[in-house]
């Protein structure tokens, strides 16, 4: 039987919406991947403090994926009365939008979650009142013994229940895996990774080389995760060993405290470029035209960026951190230890001096082969396919 063409709600404690443009741009990926083989619809809840009215509705399709974002009123303060008021809204809010897009849509076969809490507990609701199962893809990094954060015991009591109640986990990678069962969350695993959009990163073959050549770094810039401040630091060492090269700082979180540090250590715009929020786009069109992709983190996953990097065709250079191993080979780029910016600048001087040693066909195929839209939507649209076959001869 042919199980294509399912019905699927994506339902996602990120995902984003107008008060949070760039969160969960990832799960929106997700849906649109779904959406290449099964009739996709996402709903989405959240807070905000600037409406009058008790709730407000956008709705639209984006890449074949029926969006509804539902605003309710969010009350301020941080009193537990302001955080019952705004947990019964955003309960009674979620259900009611589920209730109006099953009168529209039709009962779902799979509820697809994104990031197991808080979102998990409508799923599990949603469960139980109307009989859908539901899978679980995680990106959380809070697991991960390098950023574990700690959680009251009725939060890890709730989040065990999801996940046991779920058909599926799907972690980004291996490593996310191992850290989801040490935290006692039982369940069958299949790993299924980011995903990335290959009709906008890929290698520009003979490009016109510029002047100095490109170290890209794109992310959230917050400092305790990507430390930003430890690539400028670097960066200001390397400039003394050779000037034959710009770096290009991409972030949709605060510029101005690194801006100040690279002013600080006397960077000139000629070396560090600072770059607001770039759309996907944007951001293929900087990487085709950069030599190499940074990444520092304290702590990461597997980062989108990395994966659009192969895609583009350029070699990554990444701390040795989360499931990034899992995929960043020698033939790729560069792994080091957190932190290490002796090894940073040495390893920058290598690559710099040996770009024609990795192969832009073959990072971009890679990427093609295992992040494309089409491999992991259909990977999901196995996963559905059991699940529900599964549900049917019950």
């Amino acid at each position: 039987m042919d199980y294509t063409n399912q019905n699927i709600l994506f339902i996602s404690s990120w995902y984003p919406s107008r008060i949070l443009p760039t969160d969960g741009n990832f799960n929106e990926k997700f849906a649109e991947a779904s959406a290449l083989f099964n009739n996709v619809s996402a709903i989405h809840v959240i807070g905000d403090s600037g409406i009058t009215a008790p709730y407000e509705i956008d709705q639209f399709i984006k890449a074949n994926v029926k969006t509804q974002i539902w605003y309710f009123r969010k009350k301020t303060g941080s009193s537990v009365y302001s955080k019952i008021i705004n947990g019964y809204r955003y309960l009674k809010y979620y259900f009611k939008a589920f209730k109006r897009h099953k009168k529209i849509s039709g009962k779902p076969d799979i509820i697809h979650l994104n990031v197991l809490f808080p979102a998990g507990l409508i799923v599990l609701l949603l469960k139980l009142f109307y009989n859908v199962k539901y899978v679980i893809s995680e990106h959380w990094t809070g697991y991960l013994p390098s950023n574990e954060i700690k959680r009251s015991a009725l939060v890890k009591w709730a989040s065990k229940r999801i996940a046991k109640n779920a058909s599926t986990i799907m972690p980004v990678t291996e490593n996310l895996k191992e850290a989801m069962l040490c935290k006692g969350l039982k369940n069958k695993y299949i790993v299924v990774p980011n995903v990335v959009d290959i009709k906008y990163f890929f290698p520009i073959e003979n490009r016109k080389k510029s002047e100095k050549k490109v170290i890209l770094h794109v992310s959230s810039l917050k400092d305790d995760h990507k430390n930003v401040s430890g690539i400028l630091r670097v960066i200001n060492e390397l400039k003394k060993i050779r000037n034959d090269f710009e770096l290009k700082i991409v972030g949709d979180g605060d510029l101005e405290p690194h801006i100040k540090y690279a002013e600080k250590l006397s960077l000139d715009s000629e070396t560090v470029k600072f770059y607001g929020t770039m759309t996907t786009q944007e951001i293929a069109e900087v990487m085709q035209l950069s030599d190499i992709f940074l990444l520092f983190s304290n702590y990461e996953n597997l980062p989108c960026v990395i994966i659009e990097a192969f895609a583009a065709g350029i070699p990554v250079i990444s701390t040795d951190v989360g499931g990034i191993r899992e995929h960043l080979t020698i033939d790729k780029g560069i792994l080091i230890e957190p932190k290490d910016e002796k090894t940073l600048i040495e390893s920058l001087n290598k690559t710099l001096d040996n770009l024609d040693y990795y192969n832009k066909q073959e990072l971009h195929r890679y990427a093609a082969n295992n992040f494309s839209y089409e491999k992991i939507g259909k990977s999901f649209t196995e996963i559905y396919s059991s699940v529900i076959k599964n549900q049917r001869i019950v």
